[in-house]
């Protein structure tokens, strides 16, 4: 591209002439054109223009070699009256006589500019295309009076192409019209044409004018060498003797397709696109608009290179081992280094390397939300970044305070089948989750209680995770540095599995997922503990009646009589309530006769006794009919007699009476009758306050509000011997 004429400077052009001279180099065809001429544009003293102002005026630039390719840029102001725009537009490839051209007039730029691409064949014009301005690339939408308008027309071929640009903004990257037409191919010479566009003549001018000789534009494009099949690779080149708008490209001779955003500059250009898979290929270029261009690369290999994955690791135990996994490709990591957060890397001790995929075992990272990247050890540009994952507080923290003899707590779950078992904690920060693993949890779902705070108990089917909220009147207040987080099994179906191995409805808490930073603290356990054994009647079984489809949603261990005897003895409660067990009964759900599950949380799993109880109580019997059961409760008793010497043993009367004699004989046929005292619960339950539709199991206010006190009372003498000041004379119990 040649710059063979040019007015924008103050040595050659206008500004070195007088007004009413026409400049050098130029001719005028039509009309009388002169420099000097009002309406300057860029602060020339000197513009050019018509000065007859009749439409059709026109000069041309016929004092220098004639070209095929131009590109003509000017500057005008523009001036209209009654909604019309004179305008001076840009004629290319002129023959001396102006008897074969192209001319380009713009109008309508008040309401939006319009180019009109007319070609002069013989004399006479016909128009070839029109198009609107296409200002978005120049932030505009319509040019408005007085404003100054660039104007940049091209020629290459038998494509002739218009771009227009407000002053004081960037030249835009893409034409606004681009046509094809073979009409006029001989060499000519650039020029210009006024357009009177109906109005009154107006004095119109041109100024800062380049015209350029582009010649047969040509393109280059280098050869890649090897590539990485698969990444992104980058296709270069040069051009000359012409600027590309856009660019396409081709693998082997292809498809063309439009590169996204390629960088065209200064006589260069460069894009990046996909390698193509492993094997020999050759990459094309072609100029978008100039098809004519095409070139094509020489033969480059495209391979196999080292890249590496890594899986985004699920909720993990903070300051636990947590297992990294991944892939690669290419040639196998001779080792790998770990970063967290896009913090600095550490190499990992003995990672599994071997056919494509890898692993590792580290140490995972505090509270929070985090990132995790894997970087080859002998080749650290090869790199990978998982998701977001949570490192939560893990299941057996000292922080966590589970509810007694319930619960088989290991360092990654913590796990129970007891409906009424539960945990808490205080914590720091704003956010709180739980995690449980419910791969095997049977339908329908086990359900929670939950709450932050004394807030309203918020009830939740098991999931995976289940987001808590901090209630409004403590979240962020500087007066509650910790928050205190209650979670209770509300309740587990009696119609699936919940002893043996397999798809089950125990509950299997995985971690809690707190904010980054967050502390946590142990809340103080009551002095007094208890283990109460017993049937559907003690895990909550219809407590909140019998109309709902699902048992989970007919029962709650929190409205039974058990738990709330937690609250009104001042002690910790473990239940361990199974529907339809007894002594001679095997429970729902698979579980075994109190004698033989006494002592496990279900199949498999001990129970533990430590601390022991200060208070053991057994209700049982209501299920086993008439069959002789006091063989069996002697042994139960033998068994916890044993394992919990000296601690009290109350054994209830079933509520409606059954065993009573069976109970009573047991009691005094084990190894420490002392230990073990009958508790009369005759009259205690009153259908009155509440019960199902065959009067076995009492309804929630009726456990809560009438059982449970009348229980307490009977039991609290049992605790009498024990240093807690609970059971002072006139001291006033406290809820715990």
């Amino acid at each position: 591209m040649t710059t063979f004429y040019t007015s924008n400077d103050a040595t050659i052009g206008f500004d070195a002439l007088s007004a009413g001279v026409v400049p050098t180099n130029w001719v005028a065809k039509t009309g009388i054109w002169q420099v000097g001429t009002t309406q300057p544009t860029t602060g020339h003293s000197h513009t050019f223009g018509s000065t007859t102002k009749a439409d059709g005026d026109a000069a041309l630039l016929t004092g220098i070699s004639a070209v095929a390719d131009m590109d003509m840029l000017y500057a005008q102001k523009l001036v209209w009256t009654s909604g019309r725009s004179p305008t001076i537009g840009p004629i290319l490839r002129a023959d001396s006589a102006n008897a074969n051209n192209y001319t380009i007039v713009t109008t309508g730029f008040g309401a939006g500019a319009t180019y009109y691409v007319f070609k002069k064949v013989s004399g006479g014009y016909s128009a070839i295309s029109a198009g609107a301005v296409a200002g978005s690339a120049a932030g505009i939408t319509s040019f408005a009076n007085g404003d100054t308008m660039w104007l940049r027309a091209r020629i290459v071929g038998n494509v002739i192409s218009v771009r227009a640009w407000k002053g004081g903004n960037a030249e835009p990257s893409t034409w606004d019209v681009s046509v094809t037409d073979s009409s006029v191919t001989a060499a000519g010479y650039g020029g210009f044409y006024y357009a009177l566009d109906t109005a009154a003549a107006l004095s119109m001018a041109v100024d800062e004018v380049q015209a350029l000789s582009i010649g047969v534009e040509t393109l280059a494009v280098n050869t890649p060498g090897t590539v990485t099949a698969g990444a992104a690779m980058t296709v270069s080149g040069t051009y000359a003797n012409g600027t590309p708008a856009a660019l396409d490209y081709q693998i082997d001779g292809g498809t063309w397709v439009a590169a996204a955003s390629p960088a065209i500059f200064g006589g260069t250009f460069s894009f990046s696109i996909t390698a193509p898979a492993s094997g020999s290929h050759t990459v094309g270029v072609r100029d978008h608009a100039v098809i004519t261009t095409a070139v094509t690369s020489g033969s480059f290999t495209s391979a196999t290179g080292n890249s590496i994955a890594i899986a985004t690791p699920g909720v993990v135990l903070a300051g636990r081992a947590m297992t990294l996994t991944g892939t690669y490709a290419g040639t196998a990591p001779s080792g790998l280094n770990i970063a967290f957060d896009g913090g600095g890397y550490g190499a990992v001790g003995s990672p599994t390397i071997g056919g494509g995929a890898w692993s590792a075992t580290i140490t995972a990272p505090a509270l929070g939300s985090h990132t995790v990247s894997v970087q080859e050890a002998s080749a650290t540009a090869v790199t990978a970044t998982s998701g977001s994952f949570l490192a939560a507080l893990a299941p057996n923290d000292g922080a966590i305070v589970y509810s007694p003899y319930t619960w088989n707590v290991q360092p990654g779950s913590a796990t129970t089948a007891n409906a009424g078992a539960g945990f808490r904690l205080l914590f720091t920060g704003s956010t709180c989750g739980l995690n449980f693993n419910v791969a095997a949890m049977a339908s329908p779902a086990s359900q929670i209680w939950w709450r932050i705070d004394n807030g309203p108990w918020t009830q939740a089917t098991l999931a995976a995770t289940i987001a808590c909220t901090v209630p409004a009147a403590t979240a962020g207040n500087a007066d509650l540095p910790y928050h205190l987080l209650e979670v209770v099994v509300k309740s587990m179906t009696e119609l699936q599995n919940r002893w043996n191995v397999g798809t089950s409805t125990r509950i299997v808490f995985t971690g809690l997922t707190l904010a980054g930073g967050a502390a946590v603290a142990a809340p103080l356990a009551a002095p007094l503990n208890l283990l109460i054994y017993g049937d559907s009647i003690t895990e909550g079984v219809r407590t909140l009646g019998e109309a709902a489809a699902n048992d989970t949603d007919r029962n709650d261990a929190m409205m039974g009589w058990a738990y709330r005897l937690g609250s009104l003895l001042g002690a910790e409660v473990g239940i361990v309530g199974f529907g339809a067990q007894g002594l001679a009964a095997t429970g729902s759900g698979n579980v075994p006769v109190l004698g033989t599950s006494w002592n496990l949380l279900y199949s498999g799993a001990s129970r533990g006794f430590t601390p022991q109880p200060d208070l053991i109580v057994i209700n049982i019997g209501t299920n086993d009919g008439a069959s002789n059961t006091v063989a069996a409760m002697t042994a139960l008793l033998n068994n916890l007699i044993g394992t919990c010497p000296g601690k009290p043993i109350a054994v209830l009367r079933p509520f409606n009476g059954n065993q009573t004699s069976n109970l009573q004989a047991a009691i005094a046929a084990c190894s420490a009758p002392g230990q073990c005292h009958y508790i009369n619960t005759t009259g205690m339950f009153s259908a009155t306050y509440g019960t199902d539709s065959i009067n076995l199991h009492p309804a929630g206010p009726n456990n809560t509000t009438r059982i449970a006190p009348q229980l307490a009372s009977s039991l609290r003498p049992l605790l009498a011997g024990t240093t807690t000041p609970w059971f002072r004379p006139g001291f006033r119990q406290g809820l715990v």
